[in-house]
């Protein structure tokens, strides 16, 4: 006997059957709109490190700049992000 195949039979029961009926579900946006997030969160998040980063390292004279604000868009978009992973696991993965 196959160990992994009864592993799995023993949480879902009918998992290799071919005849097996699984009812349609009705789409929802929640899976896309996940993955949106975490693209847009990521892609914040790059830019206010890079962005806010170089900005701090490279004014040698104190001076505050507008790029040194970007700095601020990496918690905004980690939490984008962090919400669009908890959705998508949420929403099945798919």
């Amino acid at each position: 006997m196959n160990p992994q195949r009864d592993t799995e039979e023993e949480f879902e029961p009918g998992v290799h059957n071919p005849h097996r009926y699984e009812p349609k579900y009705a789409k929802s946006g929640v899976g896309q709109f996940s993955k949106v997030l975490i693209v847009v969160g990521a892609i914040m998040t790059a830019i206010g490190v890079i962005g806010g980063f170089s900005a701090m390292f490279l004014m040698k004279d104190g001076s505050h700049s507008v790029f040194l604000d970007l700095l601020m868009l990496a918690p905004l978009g980690f939490l984008m992000a962090f919400t669009g992973i908890t959705g998508w696991v949420i929403s099945g993965g798919k």
